[in-house]
């Protein structure tokens, strides 16, 4: 199946100051999850940042707050699997999406368990290989296998992009290819 915009919520999980920064690649990671925010507000999709306590792993790392800009949802959580955060589950009730497109850290951890569960609830969910990670990367690869094995689609920046634009051609095809892929 094929991520449609319409149909699509942005899962931002966990990228804040301490934790992203000891992630294998962290500025990939970061770059990415920058990037998927940006092109879910140019297209109207509806996104949410999650933060693992934050009192301890510090606010969402600055590239992705300057993007999210001022009207960003933060979401603070203790769980592992923001399944099991009763706020950040009513957010995505609300908002009446069916597919969870999810970024963020640690791949073998938040990710995995908060992608799992949603798929047991009945929700379309991809994991964005390069705009997640886990601080060693054997956790991220096993992990990655995990979630296909488990029906999780795994896909990239690209495919969240071009599967979100669908055609070439357009105004926002034009900026989004030049300005965040090209």
């Amino acid at each position: 199946m094929l991520m449609k915009r319409n149909d699509s919520l942005l899962l931002v999980i966990d990228v804040q100051e301490r934790l992203v920064t000891a992630m294998d690649s962290p500025r990939e990671v970061i770059n990415t999850c920058a990037k998927l925010v940006s092109i879910s507000q140019k297209l109207s999709i509806p996104f949410l940042i999650t933060e693992q306590y934050p009192k301890g792993l510090g606010s969402t790392i600055i590239d992705v707050r300057q993007v999210a800009g001022d009207k960003a949802t933060y979401l603070d959580k203790l769980e592992f699997s923001c399944v099991r955060n009763a706020e950040i589950m009513e957010r995505i009730k609300a908002s009446g999406k069916k597919q969870i497109i999810i970024a963020g850290v640690e791949t073998h951890i938040c990710v995995l368990q908060t992608a799992l569960e949603l798929k047991e609830l009945g929700y379309e969910v991809f994991v964005v290989s390069n705009a997640t990670s886990s601080r060693k990367n054997v956790q991220h690869v096993f992990a990655l296998q995990r979630l296909n094995h488990n029906g999780i689609d795994v896909v990239t920046y690209e495919m969240v992009a071009f599967e979100w634009l669908e055609k070439a051609g357009t105004d926002e095809f034009k900026e989004i290819s030049r300005k965040y892929i090209i």
